[in-house]
């Protein structure tokens, strides 16, 4: 199931402004597979043209929450240095210490993510050193000593397209 297979359609039509009876038929439409159409009941429909745009819209607010926990210009937020990098559905947050990652910033988010109907997926959600590398749409990003690798992640299987030296 994929991360807006779920969302709340009561979330959207409060919260998202624009005509809601146009919102509400974009929820219901559905999707046609082999000539099938299979009504939406929940989340927003896959490959739909304002899905991608959905899933943006549900995500704002999400470093707002996040500077809320760990206020950013408190010395204890500057100490942790959480940063939030967000594609449609997919999201990275970096930080100094898996302690605060794991103890305040995890909490927070599934609770964000809670009030939309929505879950972290288990599979995805992995808290790790940089130094282990980590894959973030399609590319594995990893530090070695000084340097910042970032290349295609094992499944797309390329060159490394670039490499930043910190």
């Amino acid at each position: 199931m994929g991360s807006f297979d779920a969302i709340s359609h009561e979330w959207l039509l409060t919260h998202i402004p624009m005509e809601k009876a146009i919102l509400k038929k974009w929820l219901k439409a559905g999707f046609m597979e082999k000539h099938v159409l299979y009504p939406t009941e929940a989340g927003t429909p896959q490959g739909g043209i304002c899905s991608p745009v959905l899933a943006n819209m549900a995500l704002d607010g999400l470093e707002q929450a996040l500077s809320e926990v760990i206020r950013p210009t408190t010395r204890k937020g500057r100490k942790a240095k959480i940063h939030l990098i967000r594609y449609a559905d997919d999201f990275l947050i970096s930080g100094s210490s898996k302690e605060v990652l794991e103890q305040e910033v995890k909490p927070a988010v599934e609770q964000f993510m809670r009030v939309r109907g929505l879950e972290l997926s288990q599979e995805k959600t992995v808290i790790t050193h940089i130094e282990n590398g980590f894959d973030f749409l399609g590319q594995n990003v990893r530090k070695y000593k000084e340097k910042l690798l970032i290349k295609p992640s094992k499944e797309t299987g390329s060159e490394p397209f670039a490499e930043l030296h910190i």
